[in-house]
């Protein structure tokens, strides 16, 4: 599929230029993990990434309305666009002490590889293609985009697709497998439900609903769905809060509940019965009290990631597929996730996520670690990818054709 391109001196030249300069991209990964990047507040490391990519030469960098960094190598044609992303947050608050510490080897820090690595490896290989002259056919955008975990809610991805735009593929580095591919994103729908109640003495008001009691009747409900096992679909109360004391009834307490399927439709079924369940808590509690006093609930939705799916066989995953065995890397199909990528293949777009380059553990927490041998290999499958799917000037045509919106 890629043989011409394999072969090329031009493509062997740069493959080898991300071996010799894996020295800087550990340099770089280490500066940029050390500056914290909490979702909703990715300000600073986004700065940094903007720097980074005027002093590397990018044309058209600049940081958009909500503090995604973007940059372009144009083609010579133009023609087709492919985003390679990695995002900028981290799963970790302000107050995590982020700085790397390296022992045996292996560098310990909290976001060290999720998505810190991947945007080293947006740099290395931003100067494989400036410093060994390969000329693009189709446009190559970088994006150092925000919002990727949890209640950022891919708002980095979505402020970019949610408005005009001339990407005909999408890739994201955003796995702890080099080999990885990614191509069927999980959907989520995610709800705070608030009860909110007078309160008063839990024995001089005895009568009155209690917030708790109806947040518990609501969790019972929910805690009884059925759910199918194909497409993959679950739930999850993942956090409650409420209350004053134990002699107190509760005037207020809530939930979040995360709901996840792989299908469109069941997102929308089991959502449609979530709201359904909270007002029947309301109604039951209110029943059982009956009393003047009422308890009410507020449903806020704080989360809307997409689902979407995409067949192994499809284009944009060979050419994955071939491009990472090429380097040396045994390349995996995953199982379905929810990354970036979701937002591109809720609308067809051809999209992937794939992973960083060197090996990673203890995602998410604050043992989280990277051991960078061999690292040079993710770039090197990630450069080959992206400059299938755009195509080489003299050397091979671009296997990505023009989305048609």
């Amino acid at each position: 599929m890629m043989q011409k391109l394999l072969e090329s001196k031009i493509m062997q030249a740069a493959l080898e230029y991300l071996k010799e300069d894996d020295a800087r991209t550990l340099k770089e990964h280490l500066e940029l993990v050390a500056i914290p990047a909490p979702s909703n507040h990715e300000e600073l490391r986004a700065k940094d990434m903007l720097r980074r990519f005027k002093e590397l030469g990018l044309e058209d960098v600049h940081m958009d309305e909500v503090w995604n960094v973007l940059g372009t190598v144009k083609g010579t044609l133009g023609s087709p666009v492919v985003m390679l992303a990695g995002h900028l947050d981290t799963v970790f608050p302000a107050t995590v002490d982020v700085t790397p510490k390296i022992k045996d080897g292996i560098i310990y820090a909290p976001g060290i590889a999720d998505d810190t690595r991947a945007l080293a490896d947006l740099l290395t290989i931003i100067r494989a293609i400036k410093e060994t002259g390969i000329k693009p056919i189709g446009d190559l955008v970088f994006c150092a985009n925000v919002g990727e975990e949890g209640l950022g809610d891919l708002r980095g991805v979505k402020n970019i697709f949610g408005k005009e735009n001339n990407i005909d593929a999408f890739v994201s580095i955003d796995d702890p497998l080099a080999g990885s591919i990614v191509n069927k994103a999980t959907g989520s729908n995610r709800y705070r439900f608030t009860f909110i109640a007078k309160g008063g003495h839990s024995f001089a008001d005895f009568g009155r609903p209690s917030a708790i009691h109806a947040l518990g009747i609501a969790i019972a409900k929910i805690a009884q769905f059925k759910v199918p096992q194909v497409p993959k679909t679950t739930y999850n109360v993942g956090v409650i809060d409420g209350g004053t004391s134990v002699n107190t009834i509760a005037a207020k307490a809530s939930l979040l509940l995360d709901i996840r399927s792989d299908s469109q439709e069941e997102l929308k079924r089991l959502s449609v019965l979530a709201l359904k369940v909270a007002q029947e808590a309301v109604e039951e509690e209110n029943t059982l009290r009956q009393s003047e006093d009422k308890v009410q609930v507020q449903v806020e939705q704080i989360g809307d990631r997409p689902s979407g799916v995409q067949p192994d066989d499809c284009l944009i995953v060979r050419i994955a597929l071939e491009a990472t065995n090429a380097v040396g890397i045994e390349a995996k199909i995953k199982p379905s996730s929810s990354t970036d990528a979701n937002v591109p293949i809720s609308l067809g777009i051809p999209a992937i996520t794939v992973g960083c380059g060197g090996r990673s553990g203890g995602i998410h927490t604050e043992q989280e670690w990277c051991d960078p041998k061999d690292a040079y290999k993710g770039p090197q499958k990630d450069l080959l990818m992206i400059m299938a799917m755009v195509g080489v000037e003299g050397v091979q045509a671009p296997m990505i054709q023009k989305f048609k919106r």
